[in-house]
């Protein structure tokens, strides 16, 4: 009996031991080089997760994403994880600088000589963050790497830079020209100043916009794409200042050349989103664009929705939306779309269509381990 006793305390101890782990999470790290020669030495690549106490982006991935066993295990396998708390920790401060994190969460993927292969922010679904994880894994077995951002913690950015992140002071775009005037702007210690700071100057647009793909390739285009888009605005409100739907299609003739083929149709929503909806504040114009010219990027149509619940939106404004989201949503959307949808269309009294998606929301539910209950009570 006695000996069961002090087996069942040992299982209790290794159970509540195990419990007391952080899954796929080593425990928290001071020292990057020692993370960079474990990562090394077991030939897998680093997982930064960045996060402060109190993100609720955070704290969902922690509950709902980290622990489903299929993302534990791809993590466990291909990578050295840590969560760092970039507003406490001395290591997050440094790597806030050195990668401009401003979001949270911000994820930083490395390889194992701590190169940057692939950063994204915000909260992911599982099916989503496994896909950018996987994407990342296949990157780095090529050798892929973002070459702008050097393996090295010791970059000498400007005073100025440094103070927008440890004193909140912003910076102008005359510092940058300043600062970067007779240097090479591609250099890391030039160009991240330079692609974090939001603000515009003439000189700075122009090197921006011709140089963009350059850029883009370097240092990814979560950096880049946003401050090409603001650069447009600016030029936008300077090209056509008031209403004039002919001079808009004119300045969007004009600054087509600059955008791939690719990137064109995503770019020329984006544009009309800054003219239509914040310029103007003309916001059923947007979504009649918006349903003739729409692209697969349904990230658009979900935060979109949110602003449908203000008192000015009337039955015609969530009409023309509605119209807007059904060319877009997909099976593969996210949870949190497809509820948003089949919640639209019940209320537009289009069963038909909520009933498609309430059916892929109940397969989406099923792989992203959440509830299907409003999907099933939108089939009955």
């Amino acid at each position: 009996m006695k000996a069961l006793k002090i087996y069942l305390s040992l299982m209790l101890l290794f159970v509540l031991t195990a419990n007391a782990q952080e899954g796929q999470f080593i425990s928290s790290v001071t020292d990057w080089d020692s993370l960079v020669a474990t990562a090394k030495k077991e030939k897998k690549m680093i997982f930064v997760d960045s996060y402060f106490v109190g993100c609720h982006p955070c704290k969902q991935m922690d509950d709902e994403v980290f622990p489903m066993p299929q993302v534990m295990k791809l993590m466990q396998d291909n990578f050295i994880s840590v969560k760092i708390d970039f507003l406490k920790e001395d290591l997050g401060k440094q790597l806030q600088v050195k990668y401009a994190v401003t979001g949270f969460p911000t994820f930083l993927l490395l390889n194992s000589n701590a190169e940057l292969v692939s950063k994204f922010s915000g909260y992911q679904e599982a099916d989503k963050f496994q896909t950018l994880l996987k994407e990342a894994i296949a990157k780095s077995k090529k050798g892929e790497t973002l070459k702008g951002f050097s393996a090295s913690m010791k970059v000498e950015y400007p005073d100025f830079y440094i103070a927008a992140f440890k004193e909140r002071k912003a910076y102008t775009a005359q510092d940058l020209v300043n600062y970067l005037k007779g240097n090479k702007i591609t250099e890391e210690r030039y160009a991240v100043p330079f692609l974090f700071n939001r603000s515009v100057s003439p000189e700075l647009s122009e090197y921006l916009l011709t140089n963009y793909y350059p850029l883009e390739k370097m240092y990814g285009k979560d950096m880049v794409w946003g401050k090409r888009i603001a650069t447009m605005a600016a030029k936008l409100k300077t090209s056509v200042p008031e209403r004039d739907d002919v001079k808009f299609a004119a300045f969007l003739a004009e600054v087509k050349p600059l955008f791939s083929k690719e990137d064109w149709p995503y770019a020329k929503l984006d544009i009309a989103e800054e003219y239509y909806y914040k310029q103007l504040k003309d916001h059923k114009t947007f979504f009649k664009y918006a349903a003739e010219n729409y692209n697969d990027d349904d990230n658009k149509v979900r935060y979109m929705a949110f602003y449908l619940s203000l008192p000015t939106v009337d039955e015609e404004e969530k009409k023309l939306y509605a119209e807007w989201m059904k060319k877009v949503v997909r099976e593969s959307s996210s949870y949190e779309l497809l509820g948003t949808a089949t919640r639209i269309m019940s209320a537009q009294n289009d069963k038909q269509k909520a009933k498609q998606y309430a059916g892929w929301g109940i397969k989406k539910a099923e792989l992203v381990n959440k509830s299907d209950k409003h999907f099933q009570a939108s089939l009955n």
